[in-house]
């Protein structure tokens, strides 16, 4: 990077790498070289946006090098860190794409328990390739809900449902799950999750941002979209109304965190003379047994848009144990073994069931960086060495 403050910016971010004490390391090292490829290959007039990644990527390594496992509050930053990672590792992809792999890590959605998905979505991507993990803790709660959409709602001409919790618990697990269900695979065509919470590009509009990744979900192309787009919020909606139209449709909108009156009662019919802009609501249609599922950690904002009756809330597992078994499955995905020598598997596993509080994302995290951990260890004389990452230096800490 030709500019003084670039070139410190890069050099501190590579000087921070070689700390042991960062978490997600191997995402970091993979974007100072993507980073670095890209400085190498811009045009000028780009060099002001690869500074100014360059600054959250030092705030960001900053964090990962303080990050707690005191509290679950902690543990559940340190995830959202990782999803940063991924969404700018994305922006600097589209502007590499004739140079980076196309099987680089941060490559497939991740849910809020940590499992990848094939599930079309717009939002949430995660960082590495890896086979769909057991899911642990849900039947019920699936069951449920399954049978609520499929034989008790339908012959409705619409339903909405709301599944709330606090970060973790499992929203998008779940709603992945039921989107994976035989029978509701015969009953909804099609099927969609998409991310409510993420940013736009740039300044775009974030209604204008939502629809068009519901309509690119819905397999349109990308150039009609922006054809449409160009004409306006209230085209984008006419558009995703007639998309919608004769099909039992199932939408998850996911992590809804705006509370704009435009999001709210999606209950609402088309009135008599259409504003289509006023409403989400308004493009999706009533008369066919269209079905709409909002996860949000905010319950009063999906009582808005569901209706009170139909909000089901989703708390921390009741069995605790079956933390356990998530971060087992996370440290042992594609086949790494989990033996630490030095370590008593009995007081890790009590120590890893009490720090996450039945919150499957905590225990995923913690699966994820007991892995990458191990992975980064040692390797004398041929034989594998595990570490065991210190979870807690506060043996009376609360999460």
């Amino acid at each position: 990077m030709d500019d003084e403050v670039g070139s410190y910016l890069l050099n501190q971010f590579s000087g921070g790498l070689q700390s042991s004490k960062v978490c997600w390391k191997r995402d970091l090292q993979e974007l100072e070289k993507l980073i670095r490829r890209n400085i190498e290959n811009s045009p000028a007039k780009e060099k002001p946006s690869l500074r100014e990644k360059l600054y959250r990527l030092n705030n960001i390594l900053v964090e990962c090098q303080a990050a707690s496992f005191l509290s679950r509050e902690g543990i559940i930053s340190l995830w959202r860190i990782r999803n940063t990672l991924k969404e700018i590792k994305e922006e600097l992809k589209s502007k590499d794409c004739n140079t980076i792999s196309s099987n680089g890590n941060l490559s497939l959605q991740r849910d809020d328990q940590g499992n990848s998905s094939n599930v079309r979505d717009t939002g949430r991507q995660s960082h590495q390739p890896v086979s769909p993990l057991v899911v642990h803790g849900f039947d019920d709660e699936i069951t449920s809900l399954v049978k609520l959409l499929v034989n008790e709602r339908s012959k409705e001409k619409f339903s909405a449902v709301g599944i709330t919790g606090m970060a973790g618990a499992g929203k998008t697990t779940l709603c992945q799950e039921i989107i994976k269900r035989e029978e509701v695979k015969k009953h909804f065509v099609p099927r969609i999750l998409v991310s409510m919470s993420k940013k736009p590009d740039g300044n775009k509009d974030a209604k204008i941002a939502l629809v068009e990744r519901i309509l690119l979900s819905l397999g349109v192309e990308e150039n009609t979209i922006q054809s449409v787009s160009n004409r306006g919020l209230s085209a984008l909606i006419c558009a995703l109304h007639v998309q919608l139209m004769g099909k039992k449709y199932m939408i998850v909108l996911d992590d809804a965190q705006e509370g704009d009156t435009w999001f709210e009662n999606l209950y609402s019919p088309l009135p008599g003379k259409v504003e289509w802009e006023q409403s989400l609501a308004y493009g999706l249609p009533k008369g066919y047994g269209g079905t709409v599922i909002v996860t949000s950690r905010n319950k009063d904002l999906a009582k808005k848009m569901v209706g009170e009756e139909n909000v089901h809330p989703v708390l921390p597992l009741a069995d605790k144990g079956k933390c356990w078994l998530i971060f087992k499955d996370a440290v042992e995905q594609d086949g790494t073994q989990f033996n630490p020598p030095n370590v008593e598997l009995e007081d890790l596993k009590k120590e890893i069931i009490r720090k996450c509080s039945g919150l499957p994302l905590a225990a995923r995290v913690l699966g994820e960086i007991m892995k990458e951990k191990m992975e980064e260890a040692p390797v004398p004389n041929g034989h594998t060495v595990t570490v065991h990452p210190q979870l807690s230096t506060d043996s009376n800490s609360n999460v």
